[in-house]
């Protein structure tokens, strides 16, 4: 028989405790997935556990529970019995005659029924007869499901014979719960009014209480008029399998993966890596990593070391890869990542220092408190400052060095995703909406590289609703996108970026800015923290959300002289990199031109780094690509401006430049 005990998951114990005494349960949540369960037979020692899905295991469970009529059915299968003698029963029932005390004492527990799974009943009859008909051809009846919550209701309204049921997919008798077709909304509504009318069955043996059981995905895939404020119903959740649940698995499983050594106990350290890396998996999912492990011929241990290799298995089937790109990444570029940072960000001390710390943890892949077992993010970031100092470059940089190019950096402007249901454009639109073939934006793009750097830019923009998937990822690792597949974060560095603290807003003054580039550092990085803390806290009203990204602020300093000079020589030099490259013409500034330049780009440092690459373009690009143009420069030439010459605003060309062409 079936044993639920302190050991047994929570929702089984909840299960246990509320079928006595509600009359109604729904249970949600992970209900496509193997139940895993105790089971006590004659042999001697403690029970031992074993699976089936959500519907058999509830017919065993009742028929266990001494339920003389244990029944079931779905939107698309008419109601079945767990036995002959009990649809026997049921059947008297309804008819109106005495079923008297029901099943023989040999029939109240059969350990067997109820395994043959969602699509298998006993109710032979019946199956027989529609799989006759669809070889045949002829076109299966609907089933009559109003005559079939009338049965229901007559058995529950018995006051003789315990009788449960088991409504199987009920997520699918309604299209929308909130937009409810009449028909649908009278049969659920008669389906309520059948259960609220449920009896409880008293003997000199026991008592129960007739039962009706709906399983659903979501409790609001159904009607809220069905459970909410119902003294009758309880819903019950079933969650993914817990630690001590997938340490089982592993502990019952592991001699049948493949490099193990048989009838041997799996060692702790595989014990330890299976629970951490099979986290979010469902009993499904965990064997599927055992029939990877046997198809692909991957060791569960490997043979010369005998060192765990669960996380390989498991990296493999969560993203299709067999190497971690963390794993293969260029150490010499690493161990120059600072040179390489500082070269392509001027200043920003900070910033640079906390960045190439994250960067070296996401290399090593450690997190406090999980010992390389994590399945959060590698890497959390929040940049914050002015506009234009350096925030998305440094994202850039990042991806750069970690993966070799820059369009592994995956940006998400945030102003896109303002509106109430901006999260369908991340993860993707609800079944039978405009989009669903698509999918989500977000989850798209981390299924074809899961080794990525993510940016989601000026992150107070997005709508509300967003911070509740970007908790999820932050503690979880993961997201379930509209296609219910589930997209693993694990191997990511996620960034945000923001410009709160920067301007205040009122609707009497208008922007007010709040931080200048005289102020010092450490003052307006004050300032900015504060207005962080107080657009999460109370704009937001989500301090859990603030709470998650820790120590990893880090705020940009506006760009200052020195710095706009360093730029600018950096612009001048990529600039002359991208000429030879594209027509072998070296272009070189004099000292007059180029001091004229920086001092253009002067006027524009309120708007940071970009409003420098802005001058410039205008100020020193545009007018060479006329000179190149219009001039005909031949390859392998050198341009050297001598001058830049402004015209004034009025001017049909405001900049001109003074250039001598040598040739090579």
């Amino acid at each position: 028989m079936i044993v639920i005990n302190d050991e047994s998951p929570k929702w089984l114990r909840e299960l246990a405790r509320f079928s006595s005494i509600k009359n109604v349960l729904f249970l949600y949540g992970n209900t496509y997935d193997l139940v895993s369960f105790p089971v006590q037979g004659e042999e001697p020692g403690g029970p031992r556990w074993t699976e089936s899905d959500l519907p058999g295991f509830l017919r065993r469970w009742l028929t266990g529970l001494r339920y003389e009529v244990v029944g079931w059915a779905d939107p698309v299968e008419d109601l079945s019995f767990a036995t002959p003698e009990m649809e026997a029963i049921f059947d008297k029932i309804v008819r109106g005659g005495d079923a008297g005390d029901g099943a023989a004492e040999g029939d109240a527990e059969r350990p067997e029924a109820g395994q043959e799974g969602r699509s298998m009943t006993s109710n032979q009859g019946g199956m027989l007869s529609r799989a006759a008909d669809r070889i045949r051809g002829v076109r299966p009846r609907a089933v009559d499901w109003d005559g079939v919550i009338h049965r229901i209701g007559m058995g529950l309204q018995n006051p003789r014979v315990p009788c449960a049921f088991i409504v199987d997919l009920a997520s699918r008798f309604t299209s929308s719960p909130d937009r409810m077709p009449r028909d649908e909304r009278l049969l659920l509504t008669r389906m309520l009014k059948v259960s609220l009318a449920s009896r409880e069955v008293i003997r000199e043996n026991g008592r129960w209480n007739n039962l009706l059981i709906l399983i659903c995905e979501k409790l609001n895939d159904l009607p809220a008029f069905l459970y909410l404020n119902n003294p009758r119903a309880r819903s019950i959740h079933i969650e993914p399998p817990d630690r001590e649940e997938r340490g089982r698995f592993i502990q019952r499983y592991y001699r049948y993966f493949h490099g193990a050594v048989p009838e041997t106990a799996a060692p702790q350290g595989v014990v330890g890596d299976f629970v951490d890396f099979s986290e979010g998996l469902s009993n499904y999912e965990m064997r599927s990593l055992l029939s990877l492990s046997v198809r692909e011929k991957i060791p569960v241990v490997e043979e010369k070391t005998g060192v765990s290799n669960v996380r390989r298995l498991a990296e493999m089937y969560k993203y299709g890869v067999t190497t971690s790109e963390w794993d293969q990444m260029d150490s010499e570029r690493l161990k120059n990542a600072e040179a390489f940072v500082r070269e392509r960000i001027k200043g920003q001390e900070a910033a640079v220092a906390r960045v190439l710390d994250i960067v070296k943890r996401a290399k090593i892949g450690l997190a406090a408190g999980d010992a390389n077992k994590t399945n959060r993010p590698r890497g959390v970031l929040f940049f914050a400052g002015p506009t234009g100092v350096g925030k998305t470059e440094m994202a850039k940089a990042m991806a750069e060095l970690l993966f070799g190019r820059e369009e592994r950096l995956l940006r998400f402007d945030m102003s896109e995703y303002a509106v109430a249901q901006a999260d369908q454009r991340l993860l993707g639109a609800p079944p039978g909406y405009v989009g669903y073939e698509e999918g989500g934006q977000l989850t798209n793009a981390v299924k074809k590289n899961p080794f990525s750097i993510l940016l989601f830019d000026e992150i107070e923009k997005a709508h509300a609703s967003i911070f509740d998937k970007f908790l999820q990822i932050l503690d979880d690792g993961r997201l379930t996108d509209s296609k219910g597949d589930t997209v693993y974060f694990s191997e990511c560095i996620i960034i945000f970026t923001s410009n709160l603290g920067t301007v205040a807003r009122t609707e009497e003054a208008g922007p007010r800015v709040l931080v200048t580039p005289e102020m010092p550092y450490m003052r307006m990085r004050e300032i900015i923290l504060d207005a962080i803390r107080e657009h999460f806290n109370f704009v937001l009203g989500r301090p859990e959300i603030l709470n998650r990204f820790g120590d990893n602020f880090v705020v940009f300093d506006f760009i200052k002289p020195p710095l706009d000079e360093q730029i600018v020589d950096l612009l001048i030099n990529k600039l002359n990199r991208a000429t030879l490259e594209t027509r072998k013409v070296e272009v070189l500034l004099e000292p007059a031109a180029r001091e004229k330049l920086v001092a253009y780009a002067r006027k524009n440092l309120h708007h940071g780094g970009r409003g420098i690459r802005n001058a410039v373009d205008f100020a020193l690009v545009n007018p060479l690509s006329r000179v190149l143009f219009d001039s005909d420069v031949p390859t392998g030439a050198r341009v050297k401006v001598l001058d830049l010459l402004d015209h004034g605003v009025d001017a049909a060309t405001r900049i001109e430049l003074v250039v001598r062409v040598e040739h090579s």
